[in-house]
């Protein structure tokens, strides 16, 4: 009878462990759910950092930008001139 119960015991207890190594867990540990959280932001950002700096470029090189700043380059320019003109003259009195 002894070894008939020891005999249930010991195949009840091989039975719990060989159960327990088979089941896998059907949710993500939490550092499985940081890990695929920190990827998703991290491809998030990428993607914001490349359309962010596409539309810069965009921006910096559309006709109207462009125009702006040459007017403002041949502005600037004509106001050196007229300085340098100015003391230039001023300078032999």
């Amino acid at each position: 009878m002894q070894l008939a119960v020891s005999v249930a015991v010991v195949l009840m207890a091989l039975f719990a462990v060989t159960a327990s190594t088979e089941v896998e867990p059907t949710e993500p540990s939490l550092s499985q759910r940081f890990e695929n959280f920190q990827r998703n932001v991290q491809t998030f950002i990428d993607s914001a950092g490349e359309k962010t700096k596409t539309a810069f470029q965009e921006f910096h090189n559309s006709e109207p930008i462009t125009k702006a700043r040459n007017w403002l380059s041949e502005r600037f320019q004509q106001v050196k001139d007229k300085v340098k003109a100015t003391f230039s003259s001023d300078g032999s009195a």
